[in-house]
C-alpha cells in the first residue's frame, strides 16, 4: 500500500505539483485548503494518513491552531507532522519545532529534498510506532489505577519519576525513585521487571544498544505515564547498557506534555554523560507545571 500525505495547504498549484511529484515517486497525496477542512478530512477518512504536512499562514484556521487540535487526538497525534511555510526567520523556525512538529520545511523548497525528508522521519516513525505500542500495551496492564481511589490523594501523589538500567549481562536495577512513598496501586518491583521482560522479547541486547531514544504516553483513568528509553553514552559510570526513565502525573493537556518529556529528555542528557542530577529537583518541576 502507498504511504500517504496529508497535505494542508490553499496554494492549488503548489499542491498539484506537489501531488503529481509524489505519484510519480509512489506515494499518495490528499489534501486540504486550510486547518478546518483538514479536521473534518481527518475526521472521516478511513485510514489515517502516514504524515501530515501543513502551512501555517491560511484562512480560517492557521497551521498552528491545526497542529495544537491534531496534538489534542490520540490517534492523530500519533502521526509525523511537518510544518510547510513561507515563514523562514529562524524564531519562525524554532517555534514551530518548540511545539513539537518533527520537522520544518520553508519556501521555497526542492521536491526532492522534500522526499527525502519525508521518508527519512517515516522510516523511523515505523520503528519508534513499533517499539511504542508493545511497551504501551504492557504499560496499560502495570497501571491499573482505580479513579474512585486516585480523588482520596493530593496532587502531588500523582507525581512520580523513577530511573533503571540494564544491559546484556544484568537484570533490571531501580536506580532511584521519588518521591520514596509509593503512590496507590504503583508496585515499582513490578513495573521495572515487566517492562524489562518486554523489551527483551522485543530487541536481541545488541539491537536495543543501538537503538535510538524513543519517548511514549500511556494514558490510564486520571494518569499519565511517560517512558523514556535510551543507550548509555560512553562517558557512563554504568557498564554498557540502556536506561529507562518514567514519569507518572495527572492527566494533561498538549503542551504539559511537552514539558514533562522536556523533564525527562534534560535527564536523559545528564545521564548519557555521566553528569549528577537530584531526581527530587526534576520531580519539583513536574510539580511546577500547570
Amino acid at each position: 500500500m502507498e504511504p500517504t500525505v496529508f497535505l494542508v495547504e490553499a496554494d492549488d498549484v503548489l499542491v498539484q505539483n506537489l501531488k503529481i511529484f509524489m505519484e510519480m515517486n509512489d506515494f499518495k497525496l490528499i489534501s486540504a485548503f486550510n486547518g478546518k477542512e483538514g479536521l473534518e478530512i481527518l475526521s472521516n477518512i478511513e485510514f489515517l494518513p502516514d504524515l501530515i504536512i501543513s502551512d501555517i499562514l491560511m484562512p480560517e484556521m492557521d497551521g498552528y491552531d491545526f497542529y495544537m487540535k491534531v496534538a489534542e487526538n490520540s490517534e492523530w497525534s500519533r502521526i509525523p507532522f511537518f510544518f510547510l511555510s513561507g515563514k523562514a526567520e529562524p524564531d519562525d523556525v524554532r517555534f514551530g519545532k518548540m511545539l513539537g512538529a518533527d520537522d520544518y520545511i520553508t519556501k521555497p523548497f526542492k521536491a526532492k529534498e522534500l522526499l527525502k525528508r519525508i521518508k527519512k522521519t517515516l522510516k523511523k516513525h515505523i520503528k519508534i510506532s513499533k517499539d511504542s505500542k508493545i511497551l504501551e500495551e504492557e504499560l496499560k496492564e502495570i497501571l491499573k489505577f482505580e479513579e474512585p481511589s486516585l480523588k482520596k490523594h493530593r496532587r502531588a501523589d500523582f507525581f512520580y519519576i523513577f530511573y533503571m538500567t540494564w544491559n546484556n549481562e544484568s537484570e533490571p536495577v531501580l536506580k532511584d525513585y521519588y518521591p520514596k512513598n509509593e503512590i496507590p496501586s504503583l508496585n515499582l518491583k513490578d513495573l521495572t521487571s515487566q517492562l524489562y521482560s518486554t523489551l527483551i522479547k522485543m530487541y536481541k541486547f545488541e539491537e536495543l544498544s543501538e537503538s535510538s531514544q524513543f519517548t511514549l504516553r500511556v494514558v490510564r483513568d486520571l494518569v499519565d505515564a511517560y517512558a523514556l528509553v535510551d543507550k548509555m553514552g560512553d562517558n557512563s559510570q554504568d557498564e554498557a547498557g540502556t536506561f529507562m526513565l518514567c514519569a507518572i502525573t495527572p492527566n494533561s493537556h498538549y503542551l504539559q506534555s511537552k514539558m514533562i518529556r522536556d523533564v525527562l529528555s534534560k535527564i536523559a542528557s545528564k545521564i548519557k554523560v555521566n553528569k549528577e542530577w537530584n531526581v527530587k529537583e526534576y520531580w519539583e518541576q513536574l510539580l511546577e507545571i500547570e
